[in-house]
């Protein structure tokens, strides 16, 4: 039997609530997290070569085993203040449709269950960066996590000039 007074991820389950698997990631003290279908693997920052012409976000190409993927520094995408990559800075690499870049995170934190009722899509909130490419947010123990929207993110005009790379 269940207490209602030690409620936790698992009494969804139990539920059969239809849940959501985020890996989360910090940007600016703020915590984000992308679904984990999107995202195929977790790197350390490797060398990049600069693209001509591309917008300030675009860090840059890489090979990633023999495939050459596009980088997006994220803080620059959301318009936040660039800071040096640490020992913790990570390139998380993401799929979206026929698309796959790398976006350059601050660091990874975790991966969740959050019930898939409980995620805001209706957000009224006050966020550092762009809101823009948010697709929800949610209140978990960890504090609030914004959840990002991966193909806004990723595709807009401006990045398809770089995205045949």
């Amino acid at each position: 039997m269940l207490d209602e007074n030690n409620y936790d991820e698992t009494d969804h389950e139990i539920n059969h609530e239809p849940m959501v698997r985020l890996i989360t990631f910090t940007l600016e003290n703020e915590t984000y997290g992308l679904e984990v279908g999107q995202v195929r693997e977790i790197l350390r920052i490797n060398q990049n070569f600069p693209v001509p012409g591309a917008p300030d976000y675009v860090l840059g190409i890489t090979n990633i085993r023999g495939n050459v993927i596009t980088i997006l520094d994220a803080r620059r995408r959301f318009n936040l203040a660039t800071v040096e990559h640490t020992a913790s800075t990570r390139m998380i690499v993401v799929e979206s449709n026929d698309d796959t870049v790398a976006v350059v995170v601050d660091s990874v934190s975790d991966v969740i269950d959050v019930p898939k009722s409980s995620i805001n899509v209706n957000m009224k909130v006050n966020l550092n960066g762009d809101t823009r490419f948010i697709s929800g947010v949610v209140t978990h123990a960890n504090g609030l996590i914004i959840i990002l929207n991966v193909e806004k993110f990723i595709i807009e005009e401006q990045f398809d000039m770089v995205a045949g790379f």
